[in-house]
């Protein structure tokens, strides 16, 4: 993990490999010295710990996507895993490999585990000869493995190069998709516009991401309550963009001098979110709690936000507050502003929510032809933690965990995982590649992961127009491999990826599994 974290930091041409470094160097070491080989159980703790937080960030989004784009991105992806089930049939005919080989080609080829799985237990009920099925039995697992290391790098490779050759500019597209960090500011505007809706409802109204944080009526200073009308000649404090204010001056009036913010006659403040009570809970249900005070603005890791009625506050989240005089320490009694109490982070749901996790993951499904799906310890946390990262809270219990501390779990996991999976697969590795008809499987490989690389990106950008990098997340999402999300999410610095991912993967782990299957049928 060390000496991959170190390499994936060098930049060749302005590429480098980040975290995915690791699995490279387990594989290397591995393929050097099998005996070089970390327990399963690091891997899959390392893999249940990444794919959860990654779902608990992403749950909320998750969800409103499958109300606009998900169903879209998710046909999409069903298109390309098709796509590349035909072709693999078409290529194991072309190269004369033997059918049981490549299934278990096409498994590493879109890297996924649970399916070379599937395919070893589906061997029984397609073979009934017993010295033929212990002879077939091996070829899938050292197929896959041969497979396997081409199906990440080749994957990575090819989205550097697609990036480089469309000239993507990760910040603009960034921007483009409302995910990007923007300064907000705050101006003062003098009300033109008579009949306005209650400042409240002005922002959804008009379609503007503005808060109202302040009203000057007859010389008096108000902070807004739900509800409270302006007139032409009162003057209102807007929080937003420039583009958002701009929009609003257009809308209210006209544009006054002076910074409100050094305003004396309220206290601003900066205040952390560590009281439990305040987070999982849309801030409409807070406001009977807030009189007196007004939150305008949420940071959240390095991104402000602008508050609405509906944003749900996070541990670790900081809002700022304005307030009056004799209010602002109560603000911050309020939300906590302990920095202590947010490193002392609760993992006990956590804890439940992994091993739930884990649990959902073992339940069998049973399909067509007698086999069972499983999600495994990578689908299963998944969607439970989609499920508890959108809920926010049960009860007294938080789902969340405090961003820093997400971070930290997440960038810990995926090493964990990738030193045990590039470690188990390099041992493999260094024996199949004594055989010469070797070359051929990865050679066919090889062929697959560029083919789902290439269709997806260039379909995804060219085609559905669909931003690159959250185009590349969606192709991490079909291979079902972190490496990849966490390589793009490294060029990218944004949440571009995340969004894709998180989107198309647990039907990537569903179908990919089938998919494996059906192939194998249509081998044998």
């Amino acid at each position: 993990m060390a000496l991959g974290l170190g390499l994936g930091k060098i930049r060749i041409a302005g590429f480098s490999l980040g975290v995915a470094a690791v699995l490279f160097v387990g594989l290397g070491l591995a393929t050097i010295e099998p005996a070089i080989t970390l327990p399963p159980i690091v891997f899959i703790v390392g893999l249940s710990i990444f794919v959860y937080t990654i779902g608990l960030e992403a749950g909320p989004g998750f969800f409103r996507s499958m109300k606009t784009t998900g169903i879209r991105h998710n046909l999409f992806g069903l298109g390309v895993i098709a796509a590349v089930s035909v072709l693999a049939f078409i290529v194991v005919k072309l190269f004369r490999i033997e059918g049981a080989s490549g299934a278990g080609m096409f498994t590493g080829a879109v890297t996924n585990t649970p399916a070379m799985a599937a395919v070893v237990d589906t061997l029984p009920l397609i073979v009934k000869e017993e010295r033929k099925l212990h002879y077939l039995a091996e070829l899938p697992v050292v197929a896959y493995s041969l497979a396997y290391p081409i199906g990440v790098l080749g994957v990575i490779l090819t989205i550097a190069v697609m990036g480089k050759y469309f000239r993507i500019d990760h910040e603009r597209e960034a921007r483009r998709a409302g995910v990007a960090l923007q300064q907000l500011i705050t101006h003062r505007i003098r009300v033109t516009t008579p009949g306005l809706p209650s400042v409240t409802t002005l922002p959804h109204k008009f379609g503007l991401q503005i808060i109202v944080s302040r009203i000057e009526h007859n010389g008096k200073l108000f902070i807004p309550e739900p509800g409270d009308q302006v007139d032409p000649g009162d003057v209102v404090s807007v929080v937003g963009t420039e583009e958002e204010i701009a929009r609003a001056v257009e809308m209210i009036g006209e544009l006054l001098p002076g910074d409100p913010t050094h305003d004396e006659r309220l206290d601003y403040r900066r205040i952390f979110v560590s009281q439990k009570d305040m987070v999982g809970i849309p801030l409409r249900k807070l406001r009977p709690r807030l009189h007196g005070m007004l939150v305008t603005r949420v940071r959240r890791g390095d991104k402000d936000m602008v508050v609405t009625d509906d944003t749900v506050l996070q541990l670790g989240d900081r809002v700022r507050v304005v307030a009056l005089h004799d209010r602002i320490e109560s603000a911050t009694r309020l939300f906590g502003d302990s920095y202590k109490r947010l490193s002392d982070v609760n993992l006990l749901p956590l804890l439940v929510g992994l091993s739930l996790g884990l649990v959902v993951g073992m339940i069998p499904v049973a399909l067509p032809g007698g086999v069972d799906l499983k999600l495994g310890s990578a689908g299963g946390p998944l969607i439970v933690a989609l499920v508890l990262g959108a809920i926010g809270r049960t009860g007294p219990i938080v789902w969340q965990v405090p961003y820093g501390a997400n971070l930290a779990l997440r960038q810990l996991g995926i090493a964990l995982f990738l030193a045990g999976i590039g470690t188990t697969a390099g041992a493999g590795f260094k024996e199949a590649l004594s055989d010469p008809s070797s070359l051929t499987i990865i050679g066919g490989g090889a062929i697959l992961t560029f083919f789902v690389s290439f269709l997806t990106l260039w379909v995804g950008y060219r085609v559905l127009k669909i931003p690159f990098g959250q185009v590349a997340g969606i192709l991490a999402g079909l291979q079902t491999h972190p490496a990849v999300l966490s390589y793009v999410s490294d060029q990218t610095k944004n949440e571009l990826p995340s969004i894709g991912y998180t989107t198309v993967y647990p039907m990537a782990m569903v179908a990919k599994i089938i998919a494996a299957q059906i192939v194998l049928f249509a081998l044998l």
